[in-house]
């Protein structure tokens, strides 16, 4: 039995990445002790299906550039700290550090310097996320450094893995070596998403036509699009749109609601523990993606979109680069990202066609299969064996 070590400037038991890792290296024997957030109101410490939680005194609450830096900074210190005390009375066999931010792994690098293996997990690409987040043209010259920490934290790294081959192919373009990173992809986890245990309701069962969206909620995942969607939509379409999730963009998105007079159709519904996400998806008619078509999202393969596809639920999405790359047009209904009367007219297709909906759910749900966790987990425990026989 190996302890293994995971820190991530992330929430659990919500990040649902870390709940199916944690999972995997549980079963197959090892101890978990995972470094992550805490929220108000949660525990300091606990243990969480078989995993010793560890939450530091940081929680989300940045805003812009000097916030984000702020939050990261802090946590990669307190977790740099943390992580050297508890190794000296628990004796880890690895590290596995998740981004974003990337130079988090070097909160790992006094176990690094001592022989720890480190695997570091880029849940999303560094430069690009602060390309799209800090667009200000004061802060362009930043984005060297920024690119930079990505390339160290990568070099400090014993293997990567990331959750597409798009993003693989981009960190090999910046100078990750071919054979130091594999994939794992964050694919929906099939023994809570599982279509079996929660029957789908009849297709406009009641008349009205359900879309569903469950995020956190920021400006680039387009959702401002999809009201101004619903909104024109006529009477003739009896629509709902459930919102699941909550985030910084919210006020902006009520204003939204209240503007275009839809707030008897598009319900912010605030966040749900991801174990309900299953029953609401079931519930629903349609999932939508509405991202918005810009560079960063274009690296980007919803954990949702393959939660609605492995659960049989028709889609439609913002055709991107990373979308197009998993699923042909059979299975997604495409539509240009940012476009709510493309939206909207995608939006009515699908209601007026059940039959071709249905069988587009169902041919989604077949591409999923070849990404879905127990393959991806055996990759991932394979990866892990290989670094703990170091």
């Amino acid at each position: 039995m190996s302890r293994v070590a995971i820190v991530a400037h992330a929430a659990f038991p919500a990040d649902p990445r870390l709940r199916r890792q944690s999972d995997a290296l549980i079963l197959a024997g090892h101890q978990v002790d995972l470094f992550c957030l805490r929220a108000p109101g949660q525990l300091a410490e606990e243990r969480i299906r078989g995993v010793r939680v560890l939450r530091l005194p940081v929680h989300r609450a940045f805003s812009g550039f000097a916030g984000h830096l702020a939050e990261y900074l802090a946590f990669a210190g307190i977790a740099a700290v943390r992580l050297a005390r508890e190794h000296g009375r628990r004796r880890y066999r690895l590290v596995q550090v998740a981004t974003l931010p990337d130079f988090l792994a070097f909160a790992a690098a006094p176990l690094k310097l001592g022989g720890i293996p480190l695997l570091l997990d880029l849940h999303e690409d560094m430069p690009e996320f602060f390309r799209d987040r800090f667009a200000h043209r004061a802060l362009q010259p930043l984005l060297p450094a920024v690119a930079g920490a990505a390339r160290a934290s990568a070099w400090v790294a014993d293997e990567l893995i990331t959750v597409h081959e798009p993003l693989r192919e981009l960190s090999i373009a910046r100078g990750v070596p071919p054979e130091k990173i594999s994939v794992v992809m964050n694919s929906a986890d099939t023994d809570l998403f599982d279509a079996a245990r929660h029957p789908r309701r009849p297709f406009m069962q009641d008349g009205e036509l359900r879309l569903i969206h469950h995020s956190n909620l920021q400006r680039i995942y387009g959702l401002e699009v999809l009201i101004e969607a619903v909104a024109r939509i006529g009477p003739d379409l009896a629509v709902r749109a459930d919102i699941y999730g909550d985030g910084p963009y919210r006020p902006h998105l009520e204003a939204v609601v209240a503007r275009t007079g839809t707030a008897d159709r598009v319900h912010l519904n605030g966040a749900v523990p991801l174990d309900e996400l299953p029953a609401l998806i079931a519930a629903a008619d349609v999932g939508v993606i509405p991202s918005l078509p810009e560079p960063y999202m274009h690296y980007s393969l919803s954990t949702k979109l393959l939660e609605y596809a492995v659960m049989g639920v028709p889609i439609i999405a913002s055709d991107l680069r990373t979308i197009r790359a998993h699923f042909s047009g059979a299975a997604i209904h495409y539509v240009p990202g940012g476009d709510p009367d493309a939206l909207a007219e995608a939006i009515r297709k699908v209601a007026a066609d059940p039959v071709g909906s249905a069988r587009m759910g169902a041919e989604a749900h077949r591409q999923e299969a070849q990404y879905e966790w127990a393959g991806q987990a055996e990759r991932y425990l394979a990866i892990v064996e290989r670094l703990l026989a170091r």
